[in-house]
């Protein structure tokens, strides 16, 4: 038989989408997904707690996140920032001290050279010196 590689290869594939499909349905219909809020509401709920009293506590724990991913957001912009201030200065530092180093044939090779230098070490102190 000709095609018993391809007819396998069918039954195979028939097997895992079926396979697949029952695990994703499993997935979807598990209680955490139908109605998670609900599950953390109930969960986290001390007795005698009203449920307006537990809306108002999820509100403030969910500002409260939304804040400290604001400020992980700010400083890691700022964090950048002072990389590429420092890979500028790092390069223009490099590019001179490379090309006055550099003997009388290759002032431009040892200016390229000692840009990239400064670059990369420029870069590394500035970002060493400002931690998220």
């Amino acid at each position: 038989m000709k095609n018993a590689g391809l007819i396998a290869a069918g039954v195979a594939g028939a097997a895992l989408f079926t396979v697949g499909a029952g695990f994703a349905l499993n997935a979807a219909n598990s209680p955490a997904s139908i109605d998670g809020a609900a599950l953390v509401e109930t969960a986290n709920a001390p007795r005698g707690m009203t449920q307006a009293e537990m809306n108002a506590r999820i509100a403030d724990e969910r500002a409260a996140a939304e804040a400290r991913a604001n400020a992980k957001i700010a400083c890691e912009k700022e964090r950048q920032e002072a990389s590429n201030k420092g890979a500028i200065v790092g390069g223009v530092a490099g590019a001179v001290i490379g090309s006055n180093v550099a003997g009388n044939g290759a002032k431009s090779e040892g200016g390229v050279i000692g840009a990239l230098a400064g670059a990369t070490v420029g870069r590394d102190i500035a970002k060493e010196d400002h931690r998220c």
